[in-house]
């Protein structure tokens, strides 16, 4: 993975942009064998090309029989890849469905909902 991003072993953390460094976190994490990966914002904060090498990363990488759960505010960017979604108001459950019962049961996306339910 490193040597698809053109990333040498001894280049230093430093010296790497904001969407280099997340994209070298998220090698870090994705090359381990887990059960689970938990994944905190790893979209946030990084240009649209880096969203799609991480995005495509999480979803080659990842161990067959694992779960993701993943945290985000960037609902439109991978709603098309969600299995199930739990939205969290002030600490409280508030939606815990798959995407698909959200879409049938709401009659709109999830970013929709999502944005309906967390206005300001």
């Amino acid at each position: 993975m490193l040597q698809n991003l053109q990333i040498g072993l001894d280049d230093k953390l430093k010296n790497m942009s904001k969407g280099t460094k997340e994209k070298v976190q998220l090698i870090l994490v994705m090359s381990r064998e887990a059960d689970l990966y938990l994944l905190d914002e790893p979209i946030g904060g990084v240009d649209p090309a880096a969203r799609d090498y991480i995005i495509k990363t999480i979803l080659t990488n990842y161990q067959e029989k694992a779960s993701i759960i993943l945290s985000t505010h960037l609902i439109s960017e991978i709603e098309s890849i969600l299995d199930e979604a739990i939205l969290i108001k002030q600490g409280n459950l508030i939606l815990h469905d798959s995407v698909d019962e959200i879409r049938e049961k709401k009659g709109v996306s999830l970013d929709a909902l999502f944005r309906e339910e967390f206005k300001c």
